[in-house]
């Protein structure tokens, strides 16, 4: 089987032996154990990198017999390689299946070349939606209610004063908005905007813990 992927882990586990995490078009998200040639400089095997992975089923597990480097994406500065690796951080811990669309949003945010706050943030809301998990923030999940006080980890959306609960997050319309926005439309758009870096930390902080209650 011929498979496409971005490798989101590689760690070094031998003389020549390397366990890469990859997240492919057609398997979703998996481990492989790969072996390095004496002499090869393996960048088809580096973090970041996009390259084609020959398998073979074995059992429940695949046996990677030859990988070709597409493209590495390894970052030329610091602020892109946090960038990258929050993505792969976000990534990692989930059982992920095959999904086009997840491919070409990891292709696509992978490329940013600048305004990586607001680009990790745009991921972040995006995944969600690609994943079907996007919270209701529109309107209170309680009663039905536009105004917005908190947001629910464990109801999955916004809460009106009415119905707030003791551990929900201080939300506001405006942050709900705000992430409607940057769901909805394109990095080269939303990356003029002047967004304050304090709404986009809240948003992460808030829909990093949607996941992990999501999907775990």
């Amino acid at each position: 089987m011929e498979l496409k992927g971005f490798v989101l882990r590689s760690k070094q586990i031998g003389n020549r032996l390397r366990h890469i995490t990859v997240f492919t078009d057609k398997l979703g998200k998996v481990d492989f154990i790969a072996k390095i040639k004496r002499g090869e400089f393996p960048l088809k095997l580096d973090l970041f990198s996009l390259s084609t992975f020959k398998v073979v089923q074995k059992g429940e597990n695949y046996e990677l017999q030859r990988a070709l480097l597409i493209r590495s994406y390894f970052p030329d500065t610091v602020e892109k390689f946090i960038y990258l690796s929050k993505i792969s951080k976000l990534l990692l811990p989930y059982q992920l299946a095959a999904n086009q669309k997840l491919f070409k949003l990891i292709e696509n945010y992978f490329s940013a070349g600048d305004s990586f706050r607001v680009a990790y943030t745009m991921f972040l809301l995006k995944f969600t939606f690609v994943e079907g998990i996007f919270p209701a923030l529109t309107k209170c999940v309680g009663c039905g209610s536009r105004q917005i006080y908190s947001f629910s980890i464990e109801r999955g959306g916004v809460l009106c004063l009415r119905c707030a609960e003791k551990n929900d997050i201080p939300w506001s319309s405006d942050l709900s908005k705000l992430s409607v926005n940057l769901a909805k439309n394109s990095f080269e758009k939303m990356k003029k905007e002047k967004i304050p870096l304090q709404k986009l930390d809240k948003i992460n902080t808030v829909f990093e813990n949607h996941v992990r209650f999501r999907l775990s």
